[in-house]
């Protein structure tokens, strides 16, 4: 298995992901045909003039009950099984290259298997539309992003080094969530 604190870089938006992570969406759900599943893009390649790592960030749905079973037809597709990757509730899965013959071809991605509706489900997408609706969120993420990614250029040390970041602006989109003007 491949070391999960892989070296990371971030790069200036491309307004590209935006298809990219649609058309992988796509991908994803066909290859589940049959399985009660949802499919989304989410991370900060969903988000417009974001920096990011540019890798397109897939979440599917389903029961729990289904995880195995999404989980081995994503194996089929030469996506890497790497467990929950420190997030219970998770079955984390990565491919950094793309099929041969396919349009995606080179792009790397990861798949987050979580219960359908389910607070990581939940919490994921609402990340994301906050961050697609608050400019100044955006700001303050995508600084925290460039900080921590400055300082350490691999996984887990920038992901540790943005949490407070996250932490913070997770608060806001539920509070905003939870306002009655919403």
């Amino acid at each position: 298995m491949s070391d999960l604190d892989e070296p990371i870089h971030l790069a200036p938006h491309d307004p590209a992901w935006a298809a990219r992570g649609r058309e992988l969406a796509e991908a994803v759900a066909a290859a589940l045909g049959g399985l009660a599943v949802e499919v989304a893009h989410i991370g900060s390649t969903a988000v417009p003039g974001l920096v990011a790592k540019p890798i397109i960030d897939i979440q599917v749905g389903c029961p729990n009950a289904e995880a195995t079973a999404v989980v081995r037809r994503l194996q089929g597709l030469a996506y890497e099984h790497l467990g929950q990757a420190g997030v219970p509730g998770r079955e984390y899965l990565r491919r950094r290259s793309g099929l041969p013959g396919q349009s995606q071809s080179g792009q790397p991605v990861n798949v987050h298997v979580v219960e359908r509706r389910g607070r990581l489900w939940v919490d994921n997408l609402l990340f994301r539309d906050y961050l697609r609706s608050h400019p100044e969120a955006v700001s303050e993420y995508a600084a925290a992003k460039r900080y921590a990614a400055e300082r350490a250029p691999r996984l887990l040390g920038y992901s540790e080094l943005k949490a407070r970041t996250v932490t913070r602006i997770m608060a806001a989109a539920r509070a905003t969530a939870r306002s009655p003007e919403t």
